[in-house]
């Protein structure tokens, strides 16, 4: 019977990815949202049987997602397929949300980095070098336009975003880092809802009033930080790009952990939560904001702020 079940389960996933593949393909409209949905089906099956008839399942739908799409489906299916997958794998070993992320983050990335070796090697297209150039021609039909319109053109602003977009190649290695980590982070929030209904059980992230750095984790900010005054002359060195591909993710962390304290804050007074979204979400932008959020992250690695608020120290 579990055999049966394991089977016909398996089938109906296949299938499940394999329309979700072609809608995504297909309707570029609709496809921005099927597009994440697609790990689920995988993910839920692979929760529920493990991690061989997963990887079988696996298999035999990238198979019919490449019948049904052709090549186009295969970025597809090796990112969102397998990212669903190891998403899965972790949750069926009973693992945390936080280490799963972890895996699936690993999985995105490495996914993301082989589809970027496969386009320069295969295909001969450097796609950040292909969206600098989109980006410069962007600009530069913008400029031409407000031109044409006898608008004021901001030279320095100009010149702003294009050396910005100019750094676009360097920060590759972030880039794809970022996008990983959100792609792995957007799966499992999507994925819980549907755990948590189809298979029960706990499947959550905890409040980000409960999440924390660990202490030696400041240590490596204090050293990102002197590596960069170090390196800050020298732009187009190798030591210059690792630093400008590592510190910001530590900056970003030092964010995240700044407003775990704002959330704690508000939590212990009971004030309402939407003081500090309407703190972060805009105030972000601004650097004198990011500044203060980075110093409560901080202070709190450090002087354990969380835990001074719950004793109303």
């Amino acid at each position: 019977m579990n055999q049966s079940r394991k089977i016909t389960e398996g089938a109906v996933m296949i299938a499940l990815f394999a329309i979700l593949t072609a809608a995504t393909v297909y309707i570029p409209v609709l496809g921005i949202l099927f597009v994440w949905v697609l790990p689920i089906p995988l993910l839920i099956y692979t929760v529920r049987f493990g991690p061989k008839p997963g990887a079988l399942v696996l298999a035999v739908s990238f198979v019919a997602a490449f019948l049904i799409a052709s090549a186009f489906s295969i970025p597809l299916v090796l990112l969102f397929g397998v990212g669903g997958y190891v998403a899965g794998v972790s949750y069926h070993l009973k693992r945390s949300a936080f280490r799963t992320l972890f895996a699936g983050s690993l999985s995105y990335i490495f996914t993301l980095v082989l589809l970027f070796v496969g386009s320069v090697v295969i295909l001969d297209i450097h796609p950040f070098e292909a969206l600098q150039g989109g980006m410069e021609d962007s600009v530069d039909s913008a400029e031409q336009m407000l031109t044409s319109f006898d608008q004021g053109v901001d030279e320095e602003q100009l010149e702003f975003y294009r050396e910005s977009i100019a750094q676009i190649p360097q920060i590759a290695p972030l880039i794809m880092i970022i996008t990983g980590v959100g792609y792995a982070f957007l799966t499992q929030v999507i994925a819980h809802q549907f755990l948590r209904r189809l298979i029960g059980g706990t499947y959550r992230f905890p409040p980000l009033r409960e999440w924390s750095l660990p202490r030696v984790f400041l240590w490596y900010y204090l050293a990102g930080i002197i590596m960069r005054l170090a390196v800050i002359e020298d732009q187009g060195t190798t030591m210059h790009m690792i630093v400008s591909n590592i510190f910001p993710l530590l900056e970003f962390a030092m964010i995240i952990q700044g407003a775990s304290v704002m959330f704690q804050f508000v939590y212990m007074r009971n004030i309402t939560r939407a003081l500090p979204i309407l703190i972060l979400f805009p105030g972000l932008m601004l650097p004198l904001v990011q500044v203060f959020v980075r110093i409560l992250g901080i202070l709190d690695i450090g002087m354990d702020l969380k835990n001074r608020i719950k004793s109303d120290k």
